[in-house]
């Protein structure tokens, strides 16, 4: 009965000029992430040829010093092009990318390493610039609405990019799932997209942090309620990324082998179809019942208790149901409460700012993983699961940074809708 009641509800939103554009919406989104699949099995092909295990520290490094540079970039790129001009040209670039890589490859030459550091750029700042556009067409009540449903095109493409991507590998071979991935950018840029008269009205900011050397970076800085959503992402990816290390110090302690590849394929492909799930039928109703605000703050309850468990429990069984409700959550409700943060800002602070933070800072949080892991079993000599202990100190952080989050995006939402920025899509006002 609440499925069928589900589904009129979705019937009911997903009708008229907003539901046409958001069905597009969730199919480009399903391409993009359809081909980012693709291409994590050629990133892992490539690095064992030209690289090892050891160099993912430095690749996250590098990762990190490239956005800081692509960041301020970005920042005049969004003065001469926006909204989907801005997406066609950094798709099409980011496709080309790929073209390029697939020459150099027949052509013998070693990319394991570039690879692997483009593709984590990419898996920023495609799906950033993907969201960036979308914001242009959404206020934030009808974000609330509708974002969550242009995401569960992504979750699909997530779940069918990885279940496709073992088959495809072994017809077409790493340079083959290439050119497919190619494929699919380019359907993502010829699909049709919102009509522009849906297009919010946005007061343009005054701020000159747009011509400044920093760009987006210095916007970030100069804005209080963007640090505290950049804190709450670094905080975020710094826990998740920390009990990725956990579970792969439990893996390698009880299987060996093909083992971990069986372990870690049947992981993956639970966390997938758990994101869809919550994607499908929990995201939306949740931010009925509790609001954004209340959503962000329940992922870091959730966190902590979970990692509270694993004291109990510090067995593989466990953390392992631990971080796939971890990461099913984090691709789910964390990624859409993440896009719906920024729809109150006017339209640099929200480029600039969404831009900065899912990618720069996203990666940021990657990169304090390592130092604290080197420290803590390297330099410290401790026990993996005094990481444990670590994430729950981190988790207690980040539930006073969405607390702080939450009231922010309160206050910010009231004054955008004072200003006319929540006008409603379909009225010609």
């Amino acid at each position: 009965m609440k499925i069928t009641q589900l589904m009129h509800g979705v019937w009911d939103n997903m009708r008229g000029p907003e539901g046409k554009a958001t069905f597009m919406f969730a199919l480009r989104l399903f391409l993009i992430l359809f081909a980012y699949y693709l291409l994590k099995p050629v990133r892992e092909a490539l690095i064992l040829v030209g690289g090892s295990a050891e160099i993912r520290s430095y690749a996250l490094a590098g990762q990190a010093a490239l956005l800081l540079l692509l960041v301020p970039f970005y920042s005049v790129l969004i003065r001469h092009l926006h909204g989907d001009r801005l997406f066609h040209w950094v798709t099409v670039f980011l496709a080309g990318n790929i073209l390029l890589f697939y020459i150099a490859g027949l052509y013998g030459l070693h990319i394991g390493v570039i690879f692997f550091i483009w593709l984590g750029i990419f898996s920023v700042v495609q799906i950033s610039q993907f969201w960036t556009m979308v914001s242009d067409y959404h206020c934030v009540e009808k974000g609330k609405q509708l974002t969550s449903y242009i995401a569960i095109g992504g979750s699909l493409g997530a779940m069918f990019g990885a279940m496709m991507a073992k088959f495809m590998f072994l017809q077409l071979g790493t340079y083959g799932l290439m050119l497919v991935a190619i494929g699919m950018l380019l359907l993502a840029v010829m699909m049709p997209g919102a009509n522009i008269a849906m297009k919010r009205e946005s007061q343009e900011s005054s701020s000159e942090s747009i011509q400044h050397l920093l760009g987006g970076l210095k916007r970030v800085m100069d804005v209080p309620y963007l640090r505290w959503i950049a804190a709450s992402v670094v905080l975020l990816n710094l826990i998740n990324s920390t009990g990725e290390f956990v579970l792969a110090d439990f893996v390698t302690a009880e299987k060996h082998g093909a083992q971990i590849g069986e372990f870690y394929a049947t992981f993956y492909l639970y966390v997938n179809i758990a994101a869809l799930l919550l994607q499908a039928f929990i995201v939306r109703p949740l931010y009925q019942v509790i609001g954004v605000g209340g959503a962000l703050i329940s992922l870091a309850v959730i966190n902590l208790s979970m990692y509270l468990s694993v004291l109990f429990f510090p067995v593989l069984a466990w953390f392992a149901i631990v971080k796939m409700a971890d990461n099913s959550i984090d691709y789910s409700v964390a990624n859409t409460t993440k896009q719906i943060l920024f729809l109150p800002l006017d339209r640099f602070t929200r480029y600039e700012g969404m831009q900065a933070i899912n990618t720069f800072f996203t990666r940021f949080g990657d990169l304090i993983q390592g130092g604290i892991i080197y420290l803590v079993v390297h330099i410290m000599g401790l026990p993996t699961m005094y990481l444990v202990g670590t994430n729950i100190g981190l988790c207690l952080l980040w539930l006073l940074v969405t607390i702080r989050v939450s009231r922010k995006f309160k206050y910010r939402s009231e004054q955008a809708s004072e200003h006319g920025y929540a006008r409603n899509l379909n009225s010609g006002e």
